[in-house]
């Protein structure tokens, strides 16, 4: 009897090393002093390592982190304080194979033992090298905006739903000159004191509209007195919705006075004429680059000069297209940037088309620093010196082709930012899956091991997972089917299926509502040694069901459980009136009880 608990422990141990091993998410189990005690598949894959590498190894000596000495401080302080009991997160960067390096997130939490004592650390990190590149994308885009609207000489501004000022550009700070700091007033306020009160209190109405229905709003010539001053002016300005970066509504308004419409009118042909200039000037190439050389952001002229579209640029990195015998002296100067001994550079140097030509360039270089000083992204210049084209006629034709409203630069540029938070990744959703998927292993365990022989009862690891993730909740749930002994392996993989399925019906299906019920049935059939069990899971009265576009993480992770671990065949249909599941599977070849009634 001992001899088999053992031998069940083992397998538990076994199948959950398997679990890990096929996580996408890198996992390892840390001793109290720090040092490694077992790492998942996926991490060594990631470092082409072995396990022999960094078992026993401290994690900040460990292959992945022992050249990045912030990396290094980062784990040390993270298992001073798991040691104590604390849960702890932070992202750093891992060296990768090919001396290559990826941007992650861990989680690092204390795992104790039945009394309650912190016996070791189990350390999570997922890769987030996608999402620290579309931030510092939307960084540039974000920095780019806000440096075109202050610096335009016309009247910009943006208020968030108190009608509090976010954004003046420097039009609108000489028109509001005498109403003190501006960003972060009241503009309700302001206006108030600028304009008379019927017409402050229609304007101030104008912009609620507006913040509350979405409506674009445009006036031409409103003039009235000052209500301050006595002095009369006119304005033609216009009201548009704004998504800002915090998730709520905001408001763009665009003004300016007649007297200085020329003028005005002069300066926004400058300002779109510089913009354009920086990302679409037909006569040099502009790219934001990340600091590792990746291209963040390139124009098209620059596409053109390389041979190379912008999608692939976006894969690439500078060093690529460099001529090998240029390479050495750009880094040089990279390297002096980075280190801050300067803020720009500038060479004459060779790229390699993608047709395999050398093309000559002039390349200028600067820098955006963050507030600590370290670099955040470079911003090149890139002048094709065999082309050099600058004709009048050009000229002429460019400023027809950038005479435009700085709204539609306005609405391009926020489009961008929309689109890239809208494709960013959900990591609180991430973790919540995870840590149920693995919830469910360790119920569907404590099933196992409290039978004394190494297995579970079928309708126990179901009924488990309802306790745990729908307490209360089972006169919503009709089991029942013979009672069927599984082994640990069965059985964790059933109670991830289980998991799945409830999770699901939680969120989307008949457990989102309140009339929706679920009924699971089961039969147990034998032929000789092929022992098998047949379950059905049918959901009704929930929402209507309409069948999915793709098949998500968890479809594919319940296929896994019943085709290769439990050896069976799964199959899912998307009824109008519920979710109906059927599979059955293979069951331990050692005697089963005979079936009995229904519980």
């Amino acid at each position: 009897m001992h001899v088999e608990s053992i031998s069940g422990k083992e397998d538990a141990v076994s199948l959950l090393r398997d679990v890990l091993d096929n996580l996408i998410a890198f996992v390892g189990l840390i001793d109290m002093d720090g040092r490694l005690l077992e790492a998942n598949e996926p991490a060594l894959i990631v470092a082409g390592i072995d396990r022999s590498d960094v078992i026993g190894v401290p994690i900040w000596n460990t292959f992945w982190f022992k050249e990045d000495p912030e990396a290094g401080t980062q784990f040390k302080k993270a298992v001073a304080r798991a040691a104590e009991g604390e849960t702890v997160r932070f992202d750093t960067r891992a060296r990768t194979a090919g001396a290559g390096h990826i941007d992650i997130d861990v989680l690092m939490v204390p795992r104790k033992d039945d009394t309650g004592r912190i016996v070791s650390l189990i350390a999570s990190a997922t890769d987030i090298t996608e999402r620290k590149l579309a931030e510092r994308r939307l960084r540039a885009s974000h920095d780019a905006f806000l440096n075109m609207v202050t610096g335009s000489p016309f009247g910009i501004l943006v208020v968030d739903g108190n009608l509090d000022l976010l954004v003046v550009s420097h039009g609108a700070r000489e028109t509001l000159a005498d109403f003190g700091k501006l960003v972060g007033d009241n503009f309700g306020d302001i206006l108030r004191k600028f304009w008379a009160p019927d017409i402050a209190e229609e304007v101030i109405g104008h912009f609620r509209n507006t913040l509350a229905t979405g409506e674009t709003f445009e006036q031409k010539s409103l003039v009235d007195r000052r209500g301050d001053t006595g002095e009369t002016v006119a304005f033609d300005w216009q009201l548009e919705r704004v998504d800002l970066p915090d998730g709520t509504h905001g408001v763009v308004s665009y003004f300016y006075d007649f007297s200085e419409r020329e003028q005005i009118e002069a300066a926004l042909l400058e300002s779109e004429r510089m913009f354009r200039a920086t990302f679409e000037n037909a006569a040099i190439g502009v790219a934001h680059v990340a600091p590792d050389g990746t291209w963040m952001r390139v124009n098209e002229k620059l596409c053109e000069i390389v041979g190379y579209t912008r999608a692939e640029l976006n894969e690439m990195s500078f060093q690529e297209i460099t001529h090998p015998d240029d390479l050495e002296t750009d880094l040089g100067f990279l390297t002096r940037m980075l280190d801050g001994g300067t803020d720009e550079y500038a060479l004459r140097k060779r790229y390699i088309r993608k047709t395999g030509e050398t093309v000559w360039i002039n390349l200028t270089v600067g820098c955006v620093r963050d507030e600590a000083g370290k670099v955040d992204y470079l911003i090149s210049a890139i002048e094709d010196i065999d082309t050099q084209v600058a004709t009048e006629g050009q000229r002429d034709i460019l400023v027809q082709e950038l005479h435009h409203r700085v709204k539609n630069i306005l609405a391009t540029i926020q489009s961008v930012a929309s689109h890239t938070l809208r494709s960013s990744t959900d990591l609180p959703d991430f973790k919540d899956r995870f840590m149920g998927r693995l919830q469910a292993i360790s119920k569907a365990h404590d099933s196992i091991f409290d039978t004394q022989v190494g297995s579970a009862v079928l309708d126990d690891v179901i009924r488990d997972q309802f306790d745990v993730y729908y307490p209360g909740g089972m006169e919503r749930a009709r089991i029942g089917g013979p009672k069927i002994s599984l082994e640990a392996h069965v059985a964790s993989a059933l109670g991830v299926v289980v998991h799945e399925l409830l999770t699901n019906a939680m969120k989307y299906g008949a457990l989102s509502t309140e009339d929706g019920e679920i009924e699971v049935k089961w039969s147990y059939r034998a032929k000789g040694l092929d022992k098998r069990v047949s379950l059905s899971w049918r959901e009704t009265d929930g929402p209507p069901v309409d069948p999915p576009t793709s098949k998500g993480f968890g479809s594919r992770l319940i296929e896994m459980m019943v085709n290769q671990t439990l050896g069976g065949t799964f199959d899912c249909e998307y009824l109008r009136e519920g979710m109906s599941c059927k599979f059955d599977f293979v069951v331990a070849p050692h005697d089963q009880p005979k079936a009995s009634p229904d519980r």
